[in-house]
């Protein structure tokens, strides 16, 4: 690392003029979270330098200079402005960005933090548009979160036009939200707190709905790791704009659940919401099964791209290479104007597909692709998703699919075989196949 890092000190004024595009060269070119002198900053400056130079190591003088004129760090924030140090001036000089390229630790740094807690914050993007920002251990959903985001919801309907969820942690490929929190869940199962879970699911399900019939847009900017209730926040938004490195997925059953944040009815409308009205004559069965498959199966996506063709994205979703200019470009959206939409019952398969589905988990099990604890899990998530114990075809409203993901995930609790799961899975990081 060392040799590493007075490698760049040397070649500063051979490669470029700052070493601001240094750092950018070694981020965008090899995919690292940092570059050299980003990373000399983390390590700290003076202590390594002291190290550098006990070791043996010849510390370029210009880096010596620096240290001693009292300069210790590389970069520097102060009033929402980040600050690159500059070798020729010898002074600290403003790193200019695209006008699309939002920090939310400036922002943070400009005292542009509206509302917080310790799980959450609500920072001011200007013009009316604000964002949600989780910073919990891999973005995770806790109660905490739920709570705060109703708070949020009613602060930007009080004095704004907007509202982005998305966050800037770090990591590669990072976490917008790597799912639901266990712990919390877990413990109040082992006290047999049923009521509370229940209650937990219900707090979940009405800030996501919340959002998505709210009187302004509410837009969603995931990447990397978007995993069981991170994946629900954004299927709730009005818009996602995705960065194409996207690992989403709603993948519950791996822990012996089922997506209970709206998860199976938001998937299950973007599909059908494809559908033009006056197109009548539709085999519904068709767009079941994918939306079926997809939560049974825990299928995560490889890519943004991959998160399109597996219907997570749809058509007026949007896809950004650069996760810098992830958060400006949701601005952007907010900007060209919104209507709420309309809430309706919506088309449901009833016990028809909930038949066919059998068909499909006997021939997985047979095929011991499935155990089957995920055979019992499976019928049960078909007969959520198909809207419980009504005719084909039928239509109902969304609050009845959501009362039996409810009632589904607070039974699933009550399961040893799911216990077992999300212990294995707290315990070591990987599903349980039991």
């Amino acid at each position: 690392m060392a040799n590493g890092l007075i490698y760049a000190a040397n070649r500063m004024s051979e490669i470029s003029d700052t070493i601001v595009e240094i750092d950018n060269a070694m981020k965008w070119g090899f995919n690292f979270e940092m570059g050299p002198f980003e990373t000399w900053d983390a390590i700290g400056l003076e202590a390594s330098v002291e190290k550098m130079e006990k070791d043996g190591f010849q510390v370029p003088e210009k880096i010596k200079q620096m240290i001693t004129a009292g300069n210790t760090a590389f970069y520097k924030t102060e009033t929402g402005k980040r600050f690159a140090y500059d070798f020729t001036t010898e002074n600290y000089i403003e790193v200019i960005t695209s006008k699309n390229i939002v920090s939310l630790n400036a922002l943070k740094g400009a005292d542009k933090v509206v509302k917080s807690c310790s799980s959450a914050s609500l920072i001011d993007l200007d013009d009316g548009v604000y964002c949600l920002e989780f910073h919990t251990k891999m973005n995770a959903l806790n109660k905490e979160i739920i709570d705060f985001q109703h708070e949020a919801m009613e602060h930007v309907d009080a004095n704004g036009s907007g509202l982005v969820i998305g966050n800037q942690a770090g990591g590669m490929p990072g976490a917008f939200s790597a799912g639901g929190d266990l712990f919390f869940m877990a413990g109040l199962a082992k006290e047999g707190k049923f009521s509370d879970i229940d209650a937990f699911l219900k707090e979940a399900q009405d800030g996501i709905q919340k959002g998505r019939y709210s009187t302004f847009p509410v837009v969603a900017a995931p990447y990397g790791m978007t995993l069981g209730g991170g994946c629900e926040v954004c299927l709730g938004a009005d818009r996602i704009v995705a960065h194409a490195e996207l690992y989403m997925g709603l993948v519950e059953i791996g822990v012996g659940l089922l997506p209970a944040g709206g998860g199976c009815l938001n998937l299950w409308k973007k599909f059908i919401s494809t559908i033009p009205d006056p197109v009548t004559d539709i085999d519904h069965a068709k767009f079941f099964v994918p939306v079926f498959m997809s939560i049974a199966m825990a299928q995560v996506s490889m890519s943004a791209a991959e998160a399109r063709a597996n219907g997570f994205l749809g058509p007026k979703d949007r896809i950004v290479f650069n996760r810098d200019y992830l958060i400006g470009e949701v601005l952007k959206m907010v900007d060209e104007g919104y209507a709420p939409p309309v809430k309706r019952p919506i088309k449901v398969l009833g016990q028809a597909a909930q038949g066919m589905i059998d068909v499909e988990i006997f021939n997985m099990l047979k095929g011991k692709f499935i155990t089957e604890y995920d055979a019992f899990l499976a019928r049960r998530i078909a007969y959520v998703i198909s809207g419980g114990d009504i005719r084909d075809n039928s239509t109902v409203e969304e609050d009845l699919i959501l009362k039996l993901e409810r009632e589904a995930f607070v039974d699933f609790w009550k399961e040893e075989k799911t216990i077992a799961r999300v212990e294995h899975m707290l315990k070591t990081g990987k599903p349980l196949r039991n």
